[in-house]
């Protein structure tokens, strides 16, 4: 048998042998790499066609490397012949897609910024007009109003002084019910993200949360916490997926097969990655 052929047979069972003297379970894997088992048994088993696809070969066996106790990037280099390469052509058609995407959206935000700086004068010059008409028509009204009231303070200036308290009177009950209405609510969104590490973060303010993935190219991950997965799959260009974590959860941890194209959002509000994460992490995050 080829060179090569004992490297793709070894791999898998390098990784099961290895598991096994650390005497762990593909469970206790699954809990710490945040790969789901049939993954992982997978990849045991040389069946690289059940992963989510070829560009998550390589990062799963990494992380499964890793976590048994063998140096990963030493693995992937000893077969990196016998193993899928990263990037696919579906892969590099989709950045493709995407960068021909942006940068129509970016001509057509400068188009409509161009026309709207066209605009402005126009809607100045109306402002303007429209000011001096209304200062014309309250000055003709005041000089009305004056006279009429003249008028009337010859006819009857009883009349008058009793209109007017009646006036002054109405003006002060209908200010006491406008200071009685209370003042609208703001929706103020509370919630705080502070980094710990590039690795960790720390969120505060809100009681309920909620963690949105918004991926801009393929993306796989999953989203666990006390061992329990609450989300695990791929997501494709423009897909957003939103979880609502369980009242008191604490801890959150993270997997991202795809970092550069996965956007995450705790309560709406972005969650800054440091730049030096790699492609493929785990984050953990702490909810206070």
């Amino acid at each position: 048998m080829a060179k090569d052929e004992n490297k793709e047979v070894e791999i898998g069972k390098s990784l099961h042998d290895a598991r096994v003297a650390k005497g762990m379970s593909l469970e206790d894997v699954q809990k710490i790499t945040k790969i789901q088992a049939h993954y992982l048994e997978a990849i045991e088993n040389e069946d690289f066609s059940e992963l989510p696809g070829d560009f998550y070969v390589r990062a799963f066996i990494k992380q499964y490397a890793d976590t048994v106790g063998i140096n990963g990037m030493e693995l992937l280099n000893e077969h990196d012949d016998s193993l899928p390469d990263t990037q696919t052509e579906e892969y590099s058609q989709k950045v493709s897609e995407d960068t021909l995407s942006k940068r129509s959206e970016r001509q057509n935000k400068e188009e409509k910024i161009n026309s709207f700086r066209k605009f402005v004068p126009i809607v100045g010059v109306v402002i303007v007009v429209l000011i001096v008409i209304f200062v014309i028509w309250g000055v003709v009204a005041k000089t009305n109003k004056s006279a009429d009231t003249n008028i009337n303070s010859n006819n009857s200036s009883v009349s008058v002084s009793g209109s007017s308290e009646k006036s002054e009177s109405s003006n002060a009950d209908n200010n006491k019910k406008q200071d009685k209405k209370p003042a609208p609510k703001k929706n103020i969104n509370k919630t705080s993200i502070k980094k710990v590490n590039a690795t960790e973060y720390e969120v505060s303010g809100s009681k309920e949360n909620t963690i949105t993935l918004d991926a801009s190219n393929r993306a796989w991950s999953s989203i666990s916490t006390n061992g329990k997965s609450l989300f695990s799959g791929s997501q494709e260009s423009g897909n957003k997926k939103s979880v609502k974590l369980p009242s008191g959860t604490k801890d959150v941890s993270m997997s991202l097969g795809n970092v550069p194209s996965t956007k995450i959002l705790i309560n709406n509000k972005l969650l800054n990655l440091d730049k030096s994460v790699p492609m493929t992490t785990v984050l953990n995050i702490k909810f206070k």
